[in-house]
């Protein structure tokens, strides 16, 4: 999936779907995705990658919550495979994994947001929601793990990107945090269309399509 700054797909319901191969968690989520109040509707939970292939692709949910850890295709082999072919689709990780290699083995093959089992179920919600309309679900967790994994004690000092001027800068900085426009617009005290503009912008200038790019060459910039 690509991320684009429009608004999220009609007012129909959002259709997620999941590949998920403990019964237990399908269950869970099933009952999330149906639950009234979140405006979704369920499209299909799957215990393997390959059980999975042929009906997403056939169906093309909104949304897919993609665990790691299946059976013979791993999940971020499923989304590798699956994210060119489905532009409009956001494959959303769910894991119990917080390795910073993981995170970042799954956004370079293609998952928008990634996202812990330990979440409680408004935040897996509410990132099924931002996916959804372009954003990229992080948990606070792995949001911080990720910033963290590219600081040492020697340099601990923040660089900026040298062709974005500094307010976008900030901008960028709090994307990567895991801060959603809304959200962003409140920190630095600007408008919420102001905040768009600064990340079309953004885009622009690292030649990116989707907050996930522009999160991984803020964070290669500063290893």
């Amino acid at each position: 999936m690509s991320e684009s700054l429009s608004e999220s797909p009609a007012l129909k319901p959002l259709r997620v779907a999941v590949v998920e191969d403990d019964p237990t968690l399908r269950l869970f989520m099933k009952k999330l995705i149906q639950k009234p109040a979140h405006g979704f509707e369920f499209d299909g939970a799957w215990a393997s990658a390959e059980e999975a292939v042929k009906p997403i692709i056939d169906s093309r949910p909104h949304v897919v919550i993609v665990d790691l850890e299946l059976p013979k295709i791993s999940g971020i082999e499923l989304i590798r495979q699956l994210s060119p072919r489905l532009i409009e689709t956001a494959f959303v990780v769910l894991t119990i994994h917080d390795d910073p290699a993981k995170v970042f083995e799954a956004l370079r093959a293609g998952a928008n947001g990634y996202l812990l089992k330990s979440s409680k179920p408004n935040e897996i919600a509410a990132g099924i929601r931002q996916a959804s309309e372009g954003g990229a679900p992080l948990s606070q967790d792995i949001a911080r793990l990720l910033i963290k994994s590219f600081q040492t004690p020697a340099t601990p000092q923040k660089k900026d990107i040298p062709c974005l001027t500094p307010r976008e800068s900030q901008v960028l900085e709090r994307l990567a945090q895991g801060m959603v426009p809304k959200e962003l617009a409140h920190d630095l005290g600007i408008s919420y269309e102001t905040v768009r503009e600064y990340i079309k912008a953004v885009y622009s200038k690292l030649h990116v399509r989707s907050r996930t790019e522009a999160v991984i060459k803020y964070l290669e910039h500063q290893a």
